[in-house]
């Protein structure tokens, strides 16, 4: 496979499925982005060209730059040919609230620093969205995350892409002896950080080694499909047999209570990505439904039509409330909202400790997920791999 450089996301590619590498690097086929891709690049982008509007300002944000940066979120929403409406509201609250919460004081080093460096003979590429000074000796490595789910800090332990930012940050500023890696999540208001010691750089640099070799050697006859968790968001599934055939599978399941522990969790792995896969295609078929429903056109055949109901929410003015109900009783009638909360505390912060205080924490039902296992403390890292959907 012919290959001029490394990046974080053509190692992902290639460690979630080889044909999905090859269909990228040695192929002329174009990629296929979904509406969560669409939206990531959107929000990346304005608030990409907001952070630079800013730094040449140097002051608060005002109406003017909300607009700006709005205005660049739809625009380029467009022009990747975004189609659901809701996530075009869903782009324009998170740009919004990004900029709700700029600091004019950060001391911003670089914005969507594209890069292009050569480590042990390996070139390697990438695009970090922001570095910011904390001190003389410090600089936060911030990339922008539109998920709904946040990652742990344990999750990013051995990330590939925080470890490739992180290398590459020691060599573009050496005069920075610490470097905090950071995933700020703007849907959901949430930063997680980690950090890399330089024997996990070390290490890091082995693993490139070896990947830059397994990359480069591989060929067509070798690139194979394969299920897992990030086929529904695949730019290539459209290309992929393994995706078409996925449709005349007969699923056979035996008793869960029989499997051994090696078949329970190879088909917990392989549901998950079928799962996945056929969630993808559902979507797809809404959006079409969607739009052709909105130019007037109806879906009927085989003695089937399709049709929709619309679901509604009721809600209620706050204020409106307070004025009808007794203020004995309407205390139990209202629920707070943790991130207007946070938002609140960052402009009164002696109020954290006192807020922490009173916060109760409610736990949900417990998720599921698989990992790699590690018999050998001493064995050379397993990079995790992030969903799609945190582009």
């Amino acid at each position: 496979m012919q290959i001029k450089g490394l990046s974080a996301t053509g190692i992902k590619d290639f460690l979630q499925c080889k044909l999905k590498a090859f269909f990228r690097y040695d192929r002329d086929i174009p990629s296929i982005k979904n509406d969560n891709m669409k939206i990531g690049t959107a929000v990346h982008e304005a608030l990409e060209k907001f952070t630079i509007r800013m730094q040449e300002k140097k002051s608060f944000p005002d109406d003017t730059d909300y607009e700006y940066a709005i205005n660049v979120f739809m625009d380029t929403a467009t022009d990747q040919g975004l189609e659901s409406m809701e996530f075009y509201e869903d782009g324009r609250i998170m740009v919004s609230e990004f900029i709700d919460r700029y600091n004019p004081a950060e001391e911003v080093v670089s914005v969507e620093g594209f890069f292009e460096i050569e480590i042990d003979g390996i070139p390697l590429r990438g695009a970090i969205d922001k570095v910011v000074k904390i001190n003389d000796d410090t600089i936060a490595i911030i990339d922008y995350k539109t998920a709904r789910n946040a990652l742990t800090t344990w999750e990013l332990k051995d990330d590939i892409q925080l470890s490739t930012y992180d290398l590459a940050a020691s060599i573009m500023w050496p005069e920075f002896k610490n470097r905090i890696l950071i995933l700020e999540y703007v849907r959901i208001n949430k930063q997680v950080e980690t950090y890399r010691t330089e024997e996990d750089r070390e290490k890091f640099k082995g693993f490139l080694s070896s990947m830059w070799e397994k990359m480069k050697n591989l060929t067509e006859e070798d690139a194979t499909a394969s299920y897992n968790k990030f086929c529904g968001w695949c730019d290539y599934s459209s290309y992929c047999p393994k995706y078409a055939s996925l449709v005349s599978d007969r699923l056979v399941l035996p008793s869960a209570s029989e499997l051994s522990d090696g078949e329970f969790l190879d088909q917990w792995e392989e549901l998950s990505a079928k799962k996945s896969m056929i969630d993808a295609r559902q979507r797809e078929m809404k959006m079409m439904a969607s739009q052709r429903f909105m130019n007037g056109d109806s879906i009927s055949g085989n003695g089937k039509e399709l049709y929709s109901t619309q679901a509604s929410r009721t809600n209620y003015d706050v204020s409106k409330v307070a004025r009808v109900i007794p203020q004995e009783d309407l205390f139990p009638l209202l629920a707070v909202n943790k991130g207007r909360i946070d938002r609140y505390v960052k402009d009164y912060p002696d109020l954290k400790i006192s807020l922490d205080r009173i916060a109760e924490v409610n736990y949900n039902a417990p998720v599921y997920r698989t990992r790699a296992t590690r018999e050998d403390e001493d064995a050379e890292p397993v990079p995790t791999q992030q969903d799609e959907n945190a582009a």
